[in-house]
């Protein structure tokens, strides 16, 4: 029965990485569509917020935390996951997926520097030979040698930092709160975000043609929610097995942007992709891995 359990579990998170990794397909094929990126992030999380509410409160597990939890729950999404979307979406719109997705995958580095700055963990010799490789793969898959950096990577690289921030910052609070029901409030303060910054800036307009939408509604409910929804499995499988798993995503997002949109590497980008990776999933034997959203 244990072994069962963990098959299915490495199945759902399989999925949910494989999933997670259509995002930023389906963000390239709604843009063409005139869709923005201010108002596809806030069909994306409104449309993920209310599907997981509804499954949570469907299987009798919507709860609500502490006044203090939820606002700072909701802050969390509103600010720090708002200017990590921000980026990475906003990266996609000037580099090909490929780059974009490989400069984000350094994140475990940031994670684990900042939570040496903060004093949560210790950083060994090995530990640095890992941020040695994944540095080396993600100056090989900038490629300044050739080309001068772009805004895409710029963005993508800002991206990385502040998702390293929102797992820092999400890690105490998801001690004393279930991870889906955090997720459930991330999302929320997300969407308020950027209902209220599209308003104010007329940003948001949805008036987009019917390619437009699928491809929106794919990335709210494929890509955000059913992935975000599969990736509980990892209760099934343990932290550390999850994360070296969902290395699917990167693995998933190169190759369909290769076949989709002809977003060939070089040599030298692929080995940068390669040690990245490398990096990813030596780090998370030594930082304990983020929550999906």
């Amino acid at each position: 029965m244990p072994m069962e359990r963990g098959r299915v579990g490495v199945l759902l998170v399989l999925v949910s990485a494989i999933l997670f990794g259509l995002m930023p397909i389906f963000a390239r094929l709604a843009y063409p569509q005139g869709v923005g990126v201010d108002e596809m992030l806030f069909v994306r999380f409104l449309l993920g917020f209310l599907f997981i509410g509804a499954v949570l409160a469907l299987t009798h597990r919507l709860s609500l935390p502490s006044v203090r939890q939820v606002l700072l729950l909701i802050g969390l999404g509103a600010v720090t996951y708002y200017i990590q979307s921000t980026l990475y979406f906003t990266s996609l719109l000037y580099s090909p997926v490929a780059i974009a997705v490989l400069v984000l995958y350094t994140y475990p580095v940031f994670v684990a520097v900042g939570a040496f700055a903060l004093g949560w963990e210790k950083i060994s010799r090995r530990l640095t030979g890992v941020f040695i490789i994944a540095l080396v793969g993600l100056v090989l898959v900038a490629n300044p040698f050739v080309s001068p950096i772009g805004l895409g990577v710029i963005f993508a690289f800002g991206s990385a930092i502040m998702y390293a921030i929102y797992i820092l910052s999400g890690s105490r609070l998801l001690r004393s709160v279930r991870v889906e029901v955090a997720v459930f409030y991330i999302m929320g303060g997300a969407s308020i975000s950027f209902g209220l910054i599209g308003a104010l800036t007329g940003s948001i307009h949805l008036n987009w043609n019917f390619q437009g939408w699928f491809w929106v509604i794919d990335l709210a409910l494929v890509s955000t929610a059913a992935a975000t929804l599969l990736f509980f499995g990892i209760a099934r499988i343990g932290p550390s097995t999850a994360s070296l798993i969902s290395l699917g995503e990167p693995v998933t997002a190169v190759f369909a942007s290769v076949v989709l949109f002809g977003n060939a590497l070089s040599g030298s980008q692929w080995l940068g992709g390669i040690l990245i990776l490398a990096g990813t999933a030596l780090t998370t034997l030594y930082v304990n891995p983020e929550p999906r959203t």
